[in-house]
């Protein structure tokens, strides 16, 4: 592990972060390895043994089942949770987006410069500072599973691995400065800004509708950002270090089960056979 991540080849400290003497810290291999690993033991210790789906079996069959509500100052922490996470996503997504957008203005003599940013301009100027915070943003969303295993749901295989995987691709690609990970942060701070609001919505009673439309989203920046990643690998020069392309194969390792696992999700939650009450499963 210290042959592949050597510390002397991560990324630079990005200019202006708060902290920066923390960098180092967060950035070492060991930070995201202790992080996933609490977090897959916790669910293994915490999660319930009944799920979702036996909840919804369970009001077809018209069996009673005894709901614990929240009380006012657990409801008032996650709509804080939730609108906290929206508009950061929000912020990032204009930033990153427009950063993105700028690069390619400012190298309209070479599309390949752009896209690969040789130059390292759009790390420079955004990806490098946004992405971090992005990265640091994945630690913080396990309070989502938290919050599920709090309420005595079940969390998923699909949150775990969602969650646990982000942390470590999220990792990957900004301490290897790897030029695709702009894919990751643009598109999912992007379908984070219509889920938190969504979450924050109905944890305070509203109903908007279009859930199902949210997995979709998800499973859309996947099909399209999985092939973006890839064609990383084929283009000349533009992974220039062996930690990119490391980091860019680990990101694509994790979009394809994922998609998979989307896919799946969807397909029971809302294919032809589930005309009932809406799931309460969280998935992000």
């Amino acid at each position: 592990m210290e042959h592949i991540f050597p510390r002397n080849l991560t990324a630079p400290t990005p200019k202006g972060i708060p902290f920066p003497e923390y960098y180092p810290y967060v950035m070492d291999y060991k930070f995201p390895v202790i992080m996933t690993s609490l977090y897959i033991i916790m669910v293994s210790l915490l999660n319930p043994k009944s799920n979702a789906v036996s909840r919804i079996v369970a009001k077809q069959k018209g069996i009673k089942i005894t709901n614990t509500k929240s009380n006012p100052l657990m409801t008032a922490f996650i709509f804080l949770h939730n609108l906290t996470l929206c508009a950061f996503s929000i912020i990032t997504f204009i930033n990153m987006g427009s950063a993105f957008v700028m690069n390619f203005k400012n190298h309209s003599d070479s599309f390949t410069d752009a896209y690969c940013d040789r130059d390292s301009s759009l790390w420079n100027n955004a990806l490098g500072y946004w992405g971090y915070f992005f990265y640091l943003s994945k630690v913080y969303e396990i309070v989502d599973t938290m919050i599920i295993l709090f309420k005595g749901r079940r969390s998923s295989f699909l949150q775990t691995y969602h969650h646990a995987g982000a942390i470590i691709t999220m990792w990957s690609g900004i301490n290897s400065k790897a030029p695709p990970i702009w894919i990751f942060v643009v598109f999912n701070s992007f379908i984070h800004s219509i889920m938190y609001a969504y979450y924050a919505a109905t944890c305070i009673g509203l109903s908007p509708p279009g859930k199902q439309y949210l997995t979709t989203l998800q499973i859309t920046q996947f099909l399209i950002g999985t092939p973006l990643a890839i064609s990383y690998l084929f283009v000349n020069d533009c992974l220039r270090t062996d930690m990119a392309v490391y980091a860019t194969y680990i990101n694509v390792a994790y979009l394809l089960p994922l998609t998979a696992l989307f896919i799946n999700f969807a397909k029971n939650t809302y294919g032809r056979k589930k005309k009932i009450p809406k799931t309460v499963k969280k998935i992000d």
